[in-house]
């Protein structure tokens, strides 16, 4: 199982990398994984997989969201998605594996009114969810001092060791929330 995690990572990291070198982004470039194309002869040579090696970590990662093709059952023209992308940039930086960690903890409670995703595996907008937060909060009826305090232990919440193992370190980008 674990090699097929990695095999996973290779690929995404090979097309990010790939996306990085050429300033485009997702939504702009195709990748040509068909015999012979060259994003195929490319991959296939820097890791020396095999075609049916290749093929079926494609198809894994078709399933999983991590790439798609808007085409049809063809490998000519696929496209890493935003979920794919996360984990390519996550796995080149040295991040835990956050998407692999088990469901079965619980952590808080957490109460929402309005779209969201909850789940094993999952990627999530960390980012957007809590700047959503901070936003109802300024928005309420509540005095300015719970505001403040809302914010506060929200902030705290999100400067917990595990918290910020789990969320991969999304969450400390908005640190400065208690503000």
């Amino acid at each position: 199982m674990e090699k097929i995690q990695n095999d996973i990572d290779t690929l995404l990291v090979f097309m990010n990398d790939d996306l990085e070198n050429q300033g485009m982004t997702i939504q702009q470039a195709y990748f040509d994984f068909t015999e012979g194309a060259g994003d195929f002869i490319s991959f296939t040579a820097k890791n020396g997989w095999s075609k049916d090696d290749l093929y079926k970590i494609i198809k894994i990662c078709i399933t999983r969201s991590l790439i798609k093709n808007d085409y049809g059952n063809t490998l000519c023209e696929i496209k890493i998605t935003e979920e794919g992308q996360s984990r390519a940039i996550s796995v080149k930086h040295g991040k835990k594996r956050a998407y692999e960690l088990g469901a079965s903890m619980q952590i808080a409670t957490l109460n929402v009114n309005g779209p969201a995703q909850v789940g094993n595996g999952n990627t999530q907008n960390f980012n957007m969810v809590f700047h959503e937060l901070e936003q109802k909060i300024d928005a309420s009826g509540a005095s300015d001092e719970e505001k403040k305090e809302a914010k506060s232990r929200l902030a705290k919440l999100l400067e917990h060791p595990l918290v910020s193992a789990i969320a991969g370190g999304i969450a400390g980008g908005i640190s400065g929330i208690a503000g």
